[in-house]
C-alpha cells in the first residue's frame, strides 16, 4: 500500500495562514513582488496553490496579509510592554521604541524592503504599510502628554512633532544599515543608533529644557 506524501498544512491546519504569510514574507523579499509567484510561496509554505487563494483573492492580497500580519504581531507586543501606566512616560518610550524597532528575527528590514519594492507599482500596499509608522508616532505622542501631565516632561513640549522626528528617524537610518556593505559611512551599530536616539530625545523633552522654536 502506497503511502502518499503528507502537507503540512493537512496535519496542522490552524497554523496554515501563519505558515503561508511567513513564506511570503521571505519569497517576496528574495525575489521580489513581481518575480515571485504562488507556486514558490506554496512551495515554500509546505501548501498546495489551492490553499493560498483559500485565504487570499490575489497575490496583493497575501502581500497586504503579510503587512497586517507583521505590523499586528510588532504592536501587541509594544502594547503589552507598556500597559502598565505606574511606569514613567521615559521608561515606558524605551520600551515601545526597544519593542517596535529591535528586529531579532529581520522581518523589519525584510518588510521594509519589500514595501519599499512596490511603493509605486501597489500604492494601495504602500497606504496601508504607512499606517504602521502613523501608529506608532501616535503612541509615542500619547505617552509624552502623560508624561506632561504627570509632571515629567516640559509642559511647552511639543509631542506630535517629537514623535514624528523620533520615529521616521530611526526608520530612515535602520533601513540605511541595508546599503552599510556598500556605503560604509552609512554603517551604525542598531543597538546604539536606538538607545542613543531615544536619550537625546527624552533629554530635550525633561522639564528645565528651554527650547526656541522662533528663528534668531
Amino acid at each position: 500500500m502506497s503511502t502518499a506524501k503528507v502537507l503540512r498544512w493537512e496535519r496542522r491546519p490552524d497554523d496554515r495562514p501563519q505558515e503561508i504569510l511567513e513564506a511570503a514574507l521571505q519569497v517576496f523579499a528574495r525575489d521580489g513582488y513581481r518575480n515571485a509567484t504562488l507556486d514558490q510561496v506554496a512551495e515554500a509554505a509546505g501548501v498546495t496553490k489551492g490553499a493560498i487563494y483559500h485565504y487570499f483573492d490575489t497575490k496583493e492580497a497575501l502581500l497586504l496579509g503579510v503587512i497586517e500580519h507583521y505590523q499586528k504581531l510588532a504592536f501587541s507586543r509594544a502594547e503589552l510592554a507598556i500597559r502598565d501606566d505606574r511606569l514613567p512616560a521615559s521608561t515606558r518610550i524605551r520600551l515601545l521604541i526597544r519593542k517596535m524597532f529591535s528586529d531579532t528575527e529581520g522581518r523589519r528590514d525584510l518588510l521594509a524592503l519589500l514595501v519599499r519594492g512596490v511603493t509605486h507599482e501597489l500604492p494601495r500596499v504602500h497606504e496601508r504599510w504607512l499606517l504602521g509608522p502613523a501608529r506608532l508616532w501616535t503612541m509615542v505622542a500619547r505617552l509624552i502628554d502623560d508624561g506632561k501631565k504627570r509632571g515629567e516632561f516640559r509642559p511647552d513640549a511639543d509631542g506630535e512633532v517629537g514623535a514624528r522626528v523620533l520615529v521616521s528617524g530611526l526608520m530612515l537610518q535602520l533601513m540605511w544599515q541595508q546599503h552599510a556593505e556598500t556605503v560604509p559611512a552609512l554603517a551604525m551599530d542598531a543597538d546604539r543608533l536606538i538607545d542613543s536616539s531615544v536619550e537625546l530625545f527624552l533629554g530635550s523633552m525633561r522639564r528645565g529644557v528651554r527650547v526656541s522654536t522662533k528663528a534668531t
